[in-house]
């Protein structure tokens, strides 16, 4: 089968040539000269990687250059990359090769013996390994992925790597629309939905000495710091879309904690204080509603508010598991069309 490799690409005029070298030298000795292509998609660099590709693909048969003519982000990179790929196998990679060309024969095998849809390459789950990458920006990307893989369902580790594989007619069929980074979460949402074999395979993640001077170095750090804030502040309210329950039963769990905590001490003050004079249950209480009335308000309004938000978090779930049927359906009617059609 032909395997059609993507990558985006922005400002990569210094290493994009070496490294699409190294991924022919490995494709040629895994698959052959035949049967693979790569797609390189230019997001608009202002610097000279388009000309470096156009000249590369003069001397490089197997090479697809594909200009956006501005910056459009990741995912509308991927998404024209994507358009344009005959093979039934897609793999996409990053241009910087900080995952090694290895990887490829790992996600397409694991791709065909499990019959699967997807294959996420993960640095971070059993076996994988990460090596040079600033610890502020590791840190922040397992804690991220560790909520990510949480709040869809722990199928895999990592939801945010590019470095994946796809079968062609699968993920041609998702009706993608996201243009930068959050087209990573948009298909294993999708995929999830419509109820895709989604499998993952160990990897390596290692910063190459170019890469790892350019995030070192003042400005590209600030821009790459901003970038890094924006990113994961998209890719959490994402995360969120996919449980939105959490978002009311959070607040939930608290306020009903406050309302137990008060009932506690309200108990424990009477147990200390009136039921020891002698008086009867229904004294003891009730000398206690008068003496602390914020008290007993506090715990009411705590637990009636908690109740709120717990049924709130249920009708969400409910609008949410309604919303994918939904997409199932019209996801189903609509290929039913196209195929009559075609």
């Amino acid at each position: 089968m032909k395997t059609s490799i993507i990558i985006p690409v922005f400002n990569e005029e210094n290493g994009i040539e070496n490294n699409l070298t190294e991924l022919s030298t490995y494709m040629t000795g895994y698959a052959g000269p035949d049967g693979w292509e790569v797609i390189v998609v230019n997001d608009g660099s202002d610097d000279k990687t388009l000309e470096v590709l156009r000249k590369a693909a003069g001397r490089m048969p197997w090479l697809r250059v594909v200009d956006l003519g501005h910056r459009c982000g990741r995912g509308k990179a991927l998404r024209a990359g994507m358009d344009t790929a005959s093979g039934e196998r897609i793999v996409t990679l990053d241009a910087d090769l900080s995952y090694a060309p290895y990887h490829i024969e790992r996600l397409l095998d694991k791709l065909e013996r499990d019959q699967a849809d997807i294959v996420v390459a993960s640095a971070y789950g059993k076996g994988g390994t990460v090596r040079n990458v600033p610890w502020r920006r590791l840190w922040i990307s397992r804690v991220g992925n560790k909520i990510l893989s949480y709040m869809f369902g722990g199928t895999v580790t990592v939801l945010t790597c590019m470095v994946r594989a796809y079968k062609n007619d699968f993920i041609k069929r998702l009706d993608l629309h996201s243009d930068d980074k959050e087209i990573h979460l948009e298909i294993m949402s999708k995929a999830k939905i419509l109820g895709a074999r989604i499998a993952e395979v160990p990897a390596d993640l290692h910063w190459r000495k170019e890469k790892l001077s350019k995030s070192t170095s003042v400005q590209p750090q600030r821009r790459a710091t901003l970038k890094v804030r924006r990113t994961s502040s998209t890719h959490l309210f994402f995360a969120m879309l996919s449980k939105p329950g959490v978002i009311f039963w959070i607040p939930g769990i608290l306020l009903m904690a406050i309302s137990f905590f008060v009932l506690s001490t309200i108990v424990t003050t009477m147990v200390a204080s009136d039921f020891d004079s002698g008086l009867s249950l229904y004294q003891t209480v009730r000398n206690s509603m008068v003496k602390a009335p914020i008290s007993w308000i506090t715990m009411a309004f705590s637990f009636v508010l908690g109740i709120q938000f717990f049924t709130l978090g249920f009708l969400t779930n409910q609008s949410k598991k309604n919303q994918e049927e939904t997409y199932k359906t019209l996801h189903s009617i609509y290929h039913e069309v196209k195929n009559r059609k075609g």
